[in-house]
């Protein structure tokens, strides 16, 4: 038998059994390398506010991690006259007064902004439990002393105890169960906003665990209150936009292998993961991969719900949060769509103001605050402000970045928001109704650096 090569002919005895070992050997040595280094993978657009936010910017969807609450002033003779009116009421009502509960609490405002946190926090739980004792374990009084025991470990820097004292309050205020009373859905949702800072703040070890728990107990809590008729429209609607919050986290942490070498046996290169680890990992990749679809689905799904019987306002906000999403995700032409129809309802509607707002300039996205962390922006006193102009194409891509320091000092850092700004994705401006370059943007920013 004889083999054509190039034109010409080789035997099939020594030529070909060597070239054919030649690749053979090369296939195995690439399956290797697949085998041993990490596949390559679909990497997420830049999540604004993680590493850096514009300074005239803030978010509902955050917390004051650690910043004081302003609060009325105290005078030195306040902690005695505080001091005395607990006295008094003991005597006169004895020690489980319903009447003591607002003295405890007043004097643990006053040592909490004296510092004296674990003095504030002992007050505040004194104060609780005679609440509970009087009015029941479910007692509406018990919120603005709970926040007061949230607000200070805040303070405090104890995150751990605060994550534990909100595994209290979710579990107090019903678990995410029915019947859906205002008090408990209001619970529900921000014991979920909650989750996403404590997952942003890593306080677990297993972060993914955290991650997965927040994303069913979402989906659970939606699924059912989809059912009920007696909750209103609004408590759906948040509970949708919590759950959208959720996607843009998942999407950020969960890294999906690439197709293309979906045949190789990756299971069993992670034979060292234990059996419950990796359940979920392969869980969240199978949410990963769906998610686009589903976030667009859950946010039609509330359009039309909402399209009869909804403000214009309300309405349009809702289109804005699909345009982001399908932007965020890749699919301008989409989001382009719903940006005109935001642009739509509100010409229709007259409000300049909202059109100006959301539609006159481009917008980092994701626009909601999910990735927000001031904490770390001051950090030991130390804070880069950077000054930034470029241009933002129709299609939402920063182009001709220029970034120069506040401090001479800081410049160094100036590459680092170039390359953060070209790897977002913008809102695009759409002022006229039709998505519109920018030239020449000017913002300020400050960089979060360790």
């Amino acid at each position: 038998m004889r083999y054509e090569k190039l034109g010409g002919n080789v035997n099939n005895c020594t030529t070909f059994a060597a070239v054919s070992c030649r690749h053979c050997l090369l296939v195995l040595l690439g399956l290797g390398l697949f085998l041993t280094q990490p596949w390559v993978v679909a990497k997420s657009p830049e999540l604004y506010g993680q590493e850096y936010v514009r300074i005239d910017r803030s978010w509902e969807d955050g917390s004051p991690r650690g910043l004081p609450v302003p609060r009325e002033e105290y005078s030195d003779a306040d902690e005695s006259a505080f001091l005395e009116q607990i006295q008094t009421r003991e005597l006169s009502g004895g020690p489980y007064s319903d009447a003591l509960a607002e003295p405890l609490s007043s004097l643990g405002n006053y040592y909490r902004d004296q510092g004296k946190f674990d003095e504030a926090l002992d007050l505040y739980e004194r104060a609780l439990h005679l609440v509970r004792v009087n009015d029941g374990l479910y007692s509406e009084r018990q919120i603005p002393l709970l926040r007061e025991l949230l607000d200070t470990y805040r303070l405090a820097g104890d995150m751990q105890a605060l994550d534990d004292r909100y595994e209290y309050f979710f579990r107090l205020y019903g678990n995410g169960q029915p019947p859906y009373t205002e008090l408990r859905l209001r619970a529900s949702l921000e014991y979920l906003r909650w989750q996403r800072e404590a997952f942003l703040l890593k306080l677990d070890g297993e972060r993914k665990n955290r991650l997965l728990a927040m994303y069913e107990l979402n989906k659970r809590i939606l699924e059912s209150v989809a059912q009920s008729t007696a909750v209103g429209q609004d408590w759906y609607r948040q509970l949708v936009l919590s759950q959208i919050r959720n996607f843009y986290l998942l999407q950020s942490e969960i890294e999906l292998p690439d197709e293309t070498f979906t045949f190789l046996p990756s299971r069993a290169i992670q034979s060292n993961q234990e059996p419950g680890l990796e359940f979920k990992q392969r869980r969240l990749e199978d949410i990963q991969r769906t998610s686009a679809a589903r976030g667009r689905s859950l946010l039609q799904e509330l359009i039309d719900r909402i399209a009869s019987t909804g403000e214009a306002a309300d309405l349009a906000s809702i289109y804005l949060e699909l345009g982001d999403w399908q932007q965020w995700n890749g699919s301008s032409n989409g989001a382009n769509q719903q940006y005109s129809k935001v642009f739509q309802i509100l010409e229709n509607a007259g409000d300049t103001e909202l059109l100006e707002q959301w539609l006159g300039s481009p917008a980092e996205l994701p626009a909601n605050g999910d990735f927000w962390q001031p904490a770390t922006i001051a950090k030991d006193g130390r804070r880069v402000v950077l000054f930034a102009k470029y241009d933002v194409s129709a299609r939402g891509k920063a182009r001709n970045i220029q970034v120069s320091a506040a401090k001479p000092e800081d410049q160094v850092f100036a590459s680092r928001l170039r390359r953060r700004l070209s790897a977002t994705r913008f809102r695009p401006r759409f002022a006229t109704g039709e998505a519109e370059a920018v030239e020449r943007v000017s913002r300020q920013y400050e960089l979060i650096v360790d």
